[in-house]
């Protein structure tokens, strides 16, 4: 180290480009947590099935179960896709691609109320499943966009109540998921809005906030708080309403409070394993509001919990330094997120939520 510090004055005294210098600083200290983006990359692209990928691979017994999550699976898909933009690897975009043609047969359009959804679990059509086909298109160019893209907005559209909740399952009165699904399609319409500015999304996000902010206030609880920070995010970029961004504030708050024992913005406590992920993905935004907003004494804690959370993340990654016991070298396994020291399964879902952490908080300039 330092022979290599005393050759960097060296360069320096010589007058040597400081861009250069950093560039070459860069490839002999790569930034860890970009190593980490591109392992979780890496791993999807290792644990492709004929179809599209694998939703379990178990390094242990060097298995893939034979279980699907069809909902999770989408969302991984959109997480591939923002992968493809932000290591601009065309890789990515073809297995993006594989994907959509994976599920493109299970669409359905209703032509009777216009709209479209996707039939891969008939007794169980969820509202989720449009968001996360919306936010894979939008990123993706995919014939039909346009028309897929419209019909499939519209079946979230049509899924609104005029109290401005969300019905969770398209053809039926079945509750469930309100914690995720509502808060997934609100944040396909905001990004869609972004897109193309159809206010019609732009109403339906509005419609849905003093719903939602009365059932947070009556059911708090840490899974809502990411995809509906996520979405309300975007509406505050949209229309600077003082209620998202006080709702968005009072959500992550409660969640850093429920990581903080002692009642203090640092050493928080992330014992539940890859969770953790979802979460930090909502405290990005919220972290960037706050910034926005000058409210430094929430940003510092919001960036503290996204620093200590981030760290812990890459603990739970398998890579030659950090195999879990596992000695011999597995391909399948490198670069995928275990759920705990505990369970060190590896699934879709996971990888999913961890590299969109982390590209989160790289793109914030936090890492």
């Amino acid at each position: 180290m330092a022979k290599l510090l005393k050759f960097v004055r060296y360069l320096l005294s010589m007058g040597i480009i400081i861009g250069i210098l950093v560039v070459s600083l860069t490839l002999v200290f790569p930034n860890k947590y970009l190593q980490a983006v591109k392992q979780g990359g890496e791993w999807f692209l290792n644990n492709q099935d004929s179809q599209f990928i694998y939703y379990q691979y178990n390094p242990a017994t060097k298995e893939y179960p034979a279980k699907h999550q069809e909902l999770r699976e989408l969302a991984a898909l959109w997480s591939i896709t923002e992968l493809n933009k932000f290591l601009k690897d065309s890789d990515y975009q073809v297995l993006a691609q594989k994907g959509l043609k994976y599920f493109e047969p299970f669409f359905v359009y209703d032509q009777n109320n216009d709209f479209s959804y996707l039939n891969i679990t008939p007794s169980q059509i969820k509202l989720g499943y449009n968001a996360f086909i919306i936010l894979s298109l939008l990123n993706t160019d995919y014939p039909k966009e346009e028309f897929y893209l419209e019909k499939f907005a519209n079946g979230l559209l049509f899924q609104q109540e005029d109290s401005g909740q969300f019905k969770t399952f398209f053809y039926q009165d079945q509750s469930g998921g309100e914690d995720y699904y509502p808060g997934e399609a609100l944040l396909a319409l905001m990004t869609l809005y972004e897109q193309g500015a159809d206010q019609r999304y732009l109403n339906a996000v509005e419609k849905a906030l003093p719903y939602y902010r009365n059932y947070w206030k009556e059911n708090p609880n840490t899974a809502f708080v990411s995809w509906q920070s996520q979405a309300y995010f975007k509406f505050y970029q949209a229309t600077k309403s003082e209620l998202a961004k006080d709702f968005i504030f009072n959500m992550n708050d409660y969640l850093l409070e429920q990581h903080a024992p002692k009642d203090e913005c640092k050493n928080f406590n992330f014992s539940q394993g890859i969770v953790n992920a979802v979460y930090i993905e909502g405290i990005n935004k919220a972290y960037e509001l706050a910034k926005q907003a000058n409210n430094y004494k929430r940003a510092n804690c919001y960036r503290q919990f996204i620093k200590e959370g981030v760290a812990y993340l890459l603990t739970l990654q398998f890579t030659p330094q950090n195999s879990f016991g596992i000695t011999e070298f597995d391909p399948r396994a490198m670069g995928g997120f275990i759920g705990s020291p505990q369970d060190t399964l590896m699934q879709v879902d996971r990888n999913q939520h961890a590299v969109m952490a982390l590209m989160g908080a790289l793109e914030l300039g936090i890492l």
